[in-house]
């Protein structure tokens, strides 16, 4: 195979200048990448970045770690930073934690072992190995996404808080009677609890009784379609009717859809029905889902932004970013 040296001098370039365009550089002009590229094809050479960047002690490598990647939210985010990070000459990737704490220590390690440049972090919601987030953040930048655990670390949220309140502000010009469906994890989900807060403040500040529909009827341990529906029709063949569902997800509302439709009732006109995080699929069921639209590409990017200054040595304007969600309203409410 040809070696990076003949390569140089096949394309008249010298060697340092090789090396820069076969590890992402983009800063070197087109026209000489394209005759290098060029050559590499025609010699069929694949250069060992990984190998490069352990004998460096630097790869050009973003590490995320989300709960679930079936998690449709989740998904997206990891599409969306694997685009963004792109531009800027950055490879992605990726592992779920299955929200298990020493899954996700054991995650940490191997990618700080793999020489990664960065770590975006969707945190376990239980009991974290916090002496390895420590850890992480003395070797590498850290940025937690969705939610955080470390005071005072880089973070990129959305404002649960007032998503929820947002949300069933809307709910209550449509009905008063307006019950919550939270997470499997209950408080000990940051993200969640915000949103339980936001439609708790908000029926209390208008007067009205909040009502909880029990999280305990459901096989699932995740906050996923199956967990909506199976906590819905329990709770539709105990308590009755409610006039309107606030669900902490788009997943969640899916499951609840399905159980008023199996009780004989016709979602978004017997019972109205809202979400949380506008998913790809919530334009497309019927009815569609009204939900609160994250601006899931600028949380990406905020990520991206932290991790690329903290890389090149520039720090960051704000260690905290807070973005707000959008209310979008459809068929179900």
């Amino acid at each position: 195979m040809i070696t990076m040296s003949e390569i140089a001098k096949e394309a008249g370039l010298s060697r340092y200048t090789v090396s820069k365009i076969l590890n992402g550089d983009t800063s070197v002009k087109e026209a000489s990448r394209k005759v290098v590229m060029a050559i590499c094809e025609r010699h069929g050479y694949m250069p060992d970045n990984n190998a490069v960047g352990l004998v460096k002690g630097k790869t050009n490598i973003i590490a995320m770690i989300v709960p679930y990647i079936t998690d449709d939210f989740y998904n997206e985010m990891i599409e969306l930073t694997e685009r963004l990070i792109e531009g800027k000459g950055y490879r992605l990737i990726y592992k779920s934690s299955y929200n298990d704490a020493a899954k996700e220590a054991e995650i940490i390690q191997s990618f700080l072992a793999l020489k990664v440049c960065a770590l975006i972090i969707v945190p376990v919601v239980e009991h974290p190995d916090m002496r390895i987030h420590t850890l992480a953040a003395k070797h590498v930048p850290v940025i937690y996404l969705d939610r955080t655990i470390r005071a005072g670390g880089y973070s990129v949220l959305n404002d649960n808080e007032a998503s929820a309140a947002a949300m069933t502000g809307h709910l209550i010009k449509r009905s008063k009677d307006i019950t919550y469906l939270g997470s499997f994890y209950g408080d000990a989900n940051p993200t969640a609890a915000g949103r339980r807060n936001g439609y708790m403040k908000t029926m209390k500040k208008n007067g009205l009784n909040p009502v909880f529909i029990p999280c305990d009827a459901s096989t699932e341990r995740q906050d996923n379609e199956r967990f909506g529906y199976e906590n819905m029709k329990s709770y539709l063949k105990k308590r009755g009717d409610t006039k309107a569902v606030f669900c902490v997800t788009d997943a969640v509302a899916l499951g609840v859809l399905k159980a008023i439709r199996e009780a004989g009732l016709v979602p978004g006109k017997d019972i109205f029905v809202a979400g949380h995080d506008n998913l790809r699929f919530s334009e497309f069921v019927s009815p569609s889902i009204t939900t609160m639209k994250q601006p899931k590409e600028h949380l990406c990017k905020a990520c991206v932004d932290i991790a690329d200054s903290l890389i090149k040595g520039r720090i960051p304007r704000k260690k905290q970013h807070i973005l707000i969600s959008e209310l979008v309203i459809r068929e179900s409410a």
